[in-house]
């Protein structure tokens, strides 16, 4: 259904993958984990495309992902903070120029490490809506966010500390962002990843639901209606 396309910029320069809704439409971006942009991360574009959202999804990797946990970690290891940053931020104006966004709102969608540089970036005012799936702000990383914020966690996970996810979302909510939290059972972390062991098909289905529901909420309708 979509296509790749380069992104704009100088120092954020890269290439994504594109799916267009069938009518105007939010912008998404979805922000892959630690393990690249394997083929979920496209599928995922494209059943955003198909609920009226146009997604785009970086590749933060140039072009690089994998199956094994070792060699995800290595990755991971290499990746350039700034300049992901970078790329995201100048995505979400790309995408917010978009002729397809109508209106023009640009939410995003991130897993893991993806998670966590989409919450970095919605502290830069460049986002409407923000989904994290096991992704948290430690308490050095949180600005204030302005825009709503859904947080998926699966139930095993290693947080350190282990607070971490409560307390990023009681501090939102004390600064008036709206916040949410579901932690889904018999999870563990990547459970939304249909290309890794550890995927969790229905609990990643009702999860997904969520997060298309929420961002149709906030995108669609700035005073908080999914609109028609």
């Amino acid at each position: 259904m979509g296509t790749f396309v380069t992104l704009g910029g100088t120092t954020s320069a890269g290439t994504g993958y594109l799916a267009d809704s069938a009518d105007p439409g939010p912008g998404v971006l979805v922000v892959h984990d630690l393990y690249g942009q394997l083929p979920h991360v496209r599928e995922l574009c494209d059943s955003l495309a198909e609920a009226g959202f146009t997604a785009l999804a970086p590749d933060l990797y140039g072009g690089r992902s994998t199956r094994e946990d070792a060699e995800a970690e290595r990755l991971l290891a290499g990746l350039d903070v700034v300049r992901s940053r970078g790329m995201l931020t100048s995505a979400a104006r790309q995408m917010r120029a978009h002729p397809k966004v109508k209106p023009e709102r640009i939410g995003a969608v991130g897993f893991s490490m993806g998670g966590w540089l989409a919450l970095l970036t919605a502290t830069t005012g460049v986002l409407d809506a923000v989904v994290a799936y096991y992704a948290a702000l430690q308490r050095d990383e949180r600005s204030h966010i302005e825009c709503p914020v859904l947080v998926q966690l699966a139930q095993i996970d290693d947080w350190d500390p282990p607070e971490t996810p409560d307390s990023f979302i009681a501090e939102l909510e004390a600064s008036g962002t709206t916040a949410e939290l579901t932690t889904w059972p018999g999870t563990r972390h990547s459970f939304a990843n249909a290309d890794v062991p550890a995927y969790a098909p229905d609990q990643a289905r009702w999860a997904w639901i969520e997060t298309v529901e929420f961002l149709g909420r906030h995108l669609r309708d700035p005073r908080g209606r999914a609109g028609p």
